[in-house]
């Protein structure tokens, strides 16, 4: 704490006499109003193309300002799937879904958004130089786009598909403008300007520094209420802190628990937010010859979630039984177990798998989710009570911690990363972020019968219409995850940004931070 003290007043008292924050953010204008709103953020994701970077929390956070889903899933008011790009669908058979798009809909360019653009934007999905297998891995069912007219899509899939309108709200397919890329004198160049439907058009980016975007004020869901809107990259902690006092942004993302009192002893400011439709993990590389069950059973043993929750998150965060949330209704598999913290079974564990002692190197970011760092710190002092030597380094990039050896795998042992869910079902996340083309199967080489079993179940999640048999499938595919853990499951995220109080804007249930006209007013 003594080390955060003296950084905050370093921040408060030099940055404005060097000039490290730029003034005139948050001018008002003749009117009184807001012109700029500025937003400061842990992290910017390296490319704002939405279908390699969907895998990233920095891209959720400023997406849904640049592009529009045909579908979207409220993570406001908890209403569940409603109408965006779409105004409309109608499900043919288990197959085929047709959508009706809305007419008059202005990309940032001007050009109208017609079927040309939807069928475009999942071709290009597919494309190896355009998209990802991240992306594509989220609708293995996907078969085509089929243009019935100006404005209806027909979307076919390859076996029936009980989620297809569910997947229409995933972030990696935001709707792009067909012309603007094809136009473009790169990919490179136009993922950092792409072309939406958005409230805020792309003006610049630097992935370094912060992302300028302006008002589209023929936008068809109303003109926004803000003329232009900042993310600014600030990485520590501290610093956004500062920033929001000295009024230098109107609001910041990822504000630690232990701080929130700190904040709200300003009486012009408030944090807003709470648990969200997110989860904690931590990656296992099981490339490493040391890493077999035994071993990652035990070091699930040894961190004590609960602690972890009192002591870092004063029991504002929920440890779930299973990568699952309680809002997919009647899909929760209730009688799961929880995670134990069980020490002395975790040392049995350790003694019986080929671990010998090697120092097990764990990368985890700086901070870009709430409290990483502290919560890495303490999991590595439990490990090492387990008789387990974790040594923690910090990186400030992905790059940085997805970096490959000469045999081009990732020289990593451990990673944190976080699992979303999307749309309120199993398929959405269990089997999203652990099918074959996900980063547990692809890089760091979970695999056995198990597993495979693991992804025939998943095929089922992903195709049956019958609930029953898709609940049985969820339910033995968490069972299967415990058993042969290809990652720690740690807790829910929080989601808690800081704001001035005067400021009409809402935190979602989302690390989504949406300034559009329906949830930034003045």
């Amino acid at each position: 704490m003594r080390k955060v003290s003296i950084l905050i007043f370093v921040i408060v008292f030099l940055l404005p006499v060097c000039g490290v924050f730029a003034r005139g953010g948050g001018e008002k204008s003749g009117s009184g109003k807001l012109s700029t709103i500025n937003v400061a953020v842990p992290a910017l994701s390296e490319t704002l193309n939405p279908a390699s970077a969907t895998t990233s929390v920095s891209m959720y956070r400023v997406g849904s300002n640049i592009f529009n889903n045909l579908i979207e899933y409220d993570f406001k008011n908890d209403k569940g799937l409603l109408p965006s790009l779409a105004e409309s669908w109608k499900q043919i058979d288990g197959k085929t879904l047709e959508v009706y798009l809305r007419k008059g809909v202005k990309f940032h360019n001007g050009d109208e958004l017609t079927s040309e653009d939807v069928a475009f934007t999942f071709e290009k999905i597919w494309d190896p130089v355009i998209g990802s297998k991240s992306v594509a891995g989220q609708w293995s069912l996907f078969d085509k786009v089929e243009i019935i007219d100006k404005y209806t899509v027909r979307f076919h899939t390859k076996k029936t598909d009980p989620v297809m309108i569910n997947r229409l709200s995933l972030p990696g397919f935001q709707i792009i403008n067909k012309r603007a890329l094809k136009e473009a004198k790169s990919v490179e160049d136009w993922s950092f300007k792409p072309v939406g439907t958005g409230p805020f058009k792309v003006i610049s980016y630097n992935s370094a520094d912060k992302l300028v975007l302006e008002a589209h004020k023929e936008y068809w869901g109303g003109k926004p209420h803000a003329d232009e809107l900042i993310f600014r990259r600030i990485p520590e902690v501290a610093a956004r802190i500062a920033g929001l006092k000295a009024g230098d942004f109107q609001v910041i993302s990822d504000v630690p628990t232990d701080q929130i009192k700190t904040i709200e002893a300003d009486k012009n400011l408030i944090v807003v937010g709470g648990t969200s439709a997110s989860f904690i993990a931590v990656y296992f590389n099981m490339h490493k010859p040391y890493f077999d069950v035994h071993l990652r059973q035990a070091m699930s043993l040894a961190v004590d979630r609960e602690l972890l929750n009192k002591t870092l998150f004063s029991g504002r965060t929920r440890v779930p039984n299973g990568l699952q949330d309680p809002g997919y209704g009647p899909m929760f598999v209730k009688e799961h177990p929880y995670p134990k913290f069980d020490l002395n079974k975790a040392k049995e564990l350790v003694a019986k798998s080929k671990y010998n002692g090697e120092a097990i190197n764990y990368f985890s970011f700086n901070n870009s989710y709430p409290n990483e760092v502290d919560v890495a710190q303490a999991m590595v002092a439990m490990w090492r009570v387990a008789g387990i030597n974790v040594e923690l380094e910090v990186k400030e990039s992905g790059s940085m911690v997805n970096m490959e050896g000469p045999d081009k795998i990732r020289i990593l042992a451990m990673r944190n990363t976080s699992h979303t869910d999307l749309y309120g079902d199993p398929s959405g996340c269990l089997w999203r972020t652990y099918t074959p083309q996900y980063d547990a199967q692809r890089y760091y080489n979970w695999k056995g019968p198990d597993v495979d079993e693991f992804n025939k179940l998943g095929e089922i999640l992903d195709s049956s219409i019958d609930q029953k048999e898709r609940y049985n499938s969820a339910k033995r595919m968490l069972e299967i995850f415990d058993a042969n853990p290809p990652a720690i499951i740690l807790y829910q995220n929080v989601v808690f940004a800081g704001k001035r109080k005067d400021l009409n804007w809402s935190a979602y249930k989302q690390v989504y931070m949406y300034f559009g006209p329906e949830n930034f007013k003045q």
